[in-house]
Protein backbone atom coordinates (compact mmCIF):
# COMPACT_ATOMS: atom_id res chain seq x y z
CA UNK A 1 0.00 0.00 0.00
CA UNK A 2 0.93 3.54 -0.42
CA UNK A 3 0.65 6.34 0.59
CA UNK A 4 -1.88 9.39 -0.94
CA UNK A 5 0.91 12.21 -2.87
CA UNK A 6 -1.14 14.89 -1.31
CA UNK A 7 -1.07 13.54 2.34
CA UNK A 8 3.03 12.96 1.84
CA UNK A 9 2.95 16.45 1.15
CA UNK A 10 0.87 17.72 3.95
CA UNK A 11 3.30 16.21 6.03
CA UNK A 12 5.97 17.49 4.50
CA UNK A 13 4.35 21.26 5.22
CA UNK A 14 3.59 20.84 8.89
CA UNK A 15 6.68 19.42 9.94
CA UNK A 16 9.24 21.84 11.16
CA UNK A 17 12.74 20.31 10.31
CA UNK A 18 14.03 22.56 13.12
CA UNK A 19 12.13 20.72 15.81
CA UNK A 20 12.28 18.06 14.79
CA UNK A 21 16.38 18.05 14.71
CA UNK A 22 16.18 19.93 17.94
CA UNK A 23 14.69 16.29 19.38
CA UNK A 24 17.95 14.84 18.22
CA UNK A 25 20.46 17.64 18.26
CA UNK A 26 21.96 21.18 19.68
CA UNK A 27 20.99 23.53 16.94
CA UNK A 28 22.14 27.64 16.92
CA UNK A 29 20.87 30.36 14.72
CA UNK A 30 23.43 31.93 12.63
CA UNK A 31 22.13 34.29 9.84
CA UNK A 32 18.54 32.64 8.31
CA UNK A 33 20.03 29.00 9.21
CA UNK A 34 20.98 26.30 11.89
CA UNK A 35 23.79 24.54 13.06
CA UNK A 36 25.05 22.13 14.86
CA UNK A 37 26.88 18.69 14.82
CA UNK A 38 25.82 16.11 12.32
CA UNK A 39 24.07 13.46 13.93
CA UNK A 40 25.19 10.80 11.04
CA UNK A 41 29.19 11.23 11.50
CA UNK A 42 31.02 12.31 14.66
CA UNK A 43 32.34 15.72 14.66
CA UNK A 44 33.93 18.18 16.37
CA UNK A 45 32.98 21.35 14.54
CA UNK A 46 29.05 22.24 13.68
CA UNK A 47 28.98 21.32 9.25
CA UNK A 48 25.29 20.46 9.65
CA UNK A 49 22.83 23.59 8.71
CA UNK A 50 19.01 23.44 8.59
CA UNK A 51 17.48 25.88 6.36
CA UNK A 52 14.05 26.60 8.29
CA UNK A 53 12.79 28.77 4.75
CA UNK A 54 13.50 25.83 2.32
CA UNK A 55 12.81 22.85 4.89
CA UNK A 56 15.92 21.07 3.83
CA UNK A 57 19.08 20.01 5.69
CA UNK A 58 23.06 19.67 4.81
CA UNK A 59 26.17 18.48 6.13
CA UNK A 60 29.14 19.72 4.89
CA UNK A 61 31.02 17.28 6.07
CA UNK A 62 29.29 13.71 5.06
CA UNK A 63 27.25 15.51 2.25
CA UNK A 64 23.75 13.97 4.31
CA UNK A 65 20.99 15.94 2.67
CA UNK A 66 17.39 15.90 2.01
CA UNK A 67 13.89 17.27 3.88
CA UNK A 68 11.95 16.14 7.16
CA UNK A 69 11.69 12.27 5.87
CA UNK A 70 14.77 11.65 4.80
CA UNK A 71 15.76 13.08 8.09
CA UNK A 72 13.25 10.42 9.83
CA UNK A 73 14.42 7.55 7.73
CA UNK A 74 18.19 8.00 7.91
CA UNK A 75 18.10 8.52 11.79
CA UNK A 76 15.92 5.97 13.04
CA UNK A 77 16.17 3.72 9.57
CA UNK A 78 13.09 3.58 8.80
CA UNK A 79 11.78 3.31 5.03
CA UNK A 80 9.71 5.56 3.18
CA UNK A 81 6.42 4.39 4.26
CA UNK A 82 7.70 4.50 8.32
CA UNK A 83 9.03 7.71 8.35
CA UNK A 84 6.04 9.15 6.83
CA UNK A 85 4.14 7.49 9.08
CA UNK A 86 5.78 8.69 12.27
CA UNK A 87 6.01 12.20 10.86
CA UNK A 88 1.77 12.11 10.48
CA UNK A 89 1.40 10.48 14.48
CA UNK A 90 3.47 13.70 15.60
CA UNK A 91 1.86 16.26 13.64
CA UNK A 92 -1.63 14.54 14.11
CA UNK A 93 -2.31 13.74 10.80
CA UNK A 94 -4.69 11.37 8.95
CA UNK A 95 -3.28 9.16 6.55
CA UNK A 96 -4.91 7.85 3.44
CA UNK A 97 -3.28 4.72 1.67
CA UNK A 98 -4.16 3.59 -2.06
CA UNK A 99 -2.79 0.67 -3.94
CA UNK A 100 -2.56 2.91 -7.00
CA UNK A 101 0.75 4.82 -5.22
CA UNK A 102 2.28 1.69 -4.67
CA UNK A 103 5.81 1.45 -6.30
CA UNK A 104 7.59 -1.63 -7.51
CA UNK A 105 9.76 -1.56 -5.33
CA UNK A 106 7.11 -1.92 -2.56
CA UNK A 107 5.96 -4.57 -3.92
CA UNK A 108 9.15 -6.72 -4.97
CA UNK A 109 10.15 -6.28 -1.26
CA UNK A 110 6.02 -7.17 -0.39
CA UNK A 111 6.63 -10.52 -2.79
CA UNK A 112 9.94 -11.15 -0.84
CA UNK A 113 8.59 -11.15 2.13
CA UNK A 114 5.61 -13.24 1.54
CA UNK A 115 8.15 -15.76 -0.33
CA UNK A 116 10.37 -15.78 3.03
CA UNK A 117 7.09 -16.06 5.15
CA UNK A 118 5.92 -19.09 3.40
CA UNK A 119 8.73 -21.00 3.24
CA UNK A 120 9.57 -20.85 6.72
CA UNK A 121 5.91 -21.78 6.94
CA UNK A 122 7.07 -25.42 4.85
CA UNK A 123 9.90 -25.58 6.33
CA UNK A 124 8.54 -25.70 10.17
CA UNK A 125 5.59 -27.81 9.18
CA UNK A 126 7.95 -30.06 7.32
CA UNK A 127 10.41 -30.52 9.75
CA UNK A 128 7.79 -31.20 12.58
CA UNK A 129 6.87 -34.59 10.58
CA UNK A 130 11.09 -35.23 9.75
CA UNK A 131 10.73 -35.40 13.97
CA UNK A 132 12.57 -38.70 15.55
CA UNK A 133 11.11 -40.08 17.94
CA UNK A 134 13.45 -41.63 21.33
CA UNK A 135 12.74 -44.38 23.30
CA UNK A 136 12.37 -42.87 26.67
CA UNK A 137 13.85 -46.71 28.38
CA UNK A 138 16.00 -48.80 26.73
CA UNK A 139 20.21 -49.02 26.20
CA UNK A 140 22.29 -47.54 24.17
CA UNK A 141 25.68 -49.98 22.58
CA UNK A 142 28.03 -49.48 20.17
CA UNK A 143 29.76 -51.50 18.57
CA UNK A 144 32.89 -51.57 16.27
CA UNK A 145 32.92 -54.10 13.08
CA UNK A 146 35.93 -55.12 11.52
CA UNK A 147 36.08 -52.52 9.42
CA UNK A 148 36.64 -48.89 11.05
CA UNK A 149 33.61 -47.37 10.96
CA UNK A 150 31.28 -47.47 14.26
CA UNK A 151 27.34 -48.85 14.26
CA UNK A 152 25.07 -47.44 16.93
CA UNK A 153 22.01 -49.76 17.72
CA UNK A 154 19.23 -48.52 20.25
CA UNK A 155 17.22 -51.49 21.89
CA UNK A 156 14.22 -51.01 23.86
CA UNK A 157 12.98 -53.79 25.90
CA UNK A 158 9.45 -55.13 24.39
CA UNK A 159 6.62 -55.77 26.50
CA UNK A 160 6.29 -59.50 27.56
CA UNK A 161 2.85 -61.07 26.66
CA UNK A 162 0.78 -61.83 29.99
Amino acid sequence: MGIVDEDVQRVREATDLVELAREHIALKRVGRRFVGLCPFHAEKSGSFNVNPDLGVYMCFGCQARGDAITFVRELEHLDFVGAVERLAQRAGITLRYTDANVTKDRQRKQRLHDAVAAEASTATRSGASRSVSRPTTGTFSRSRSSSSSSHATISSPRASPT
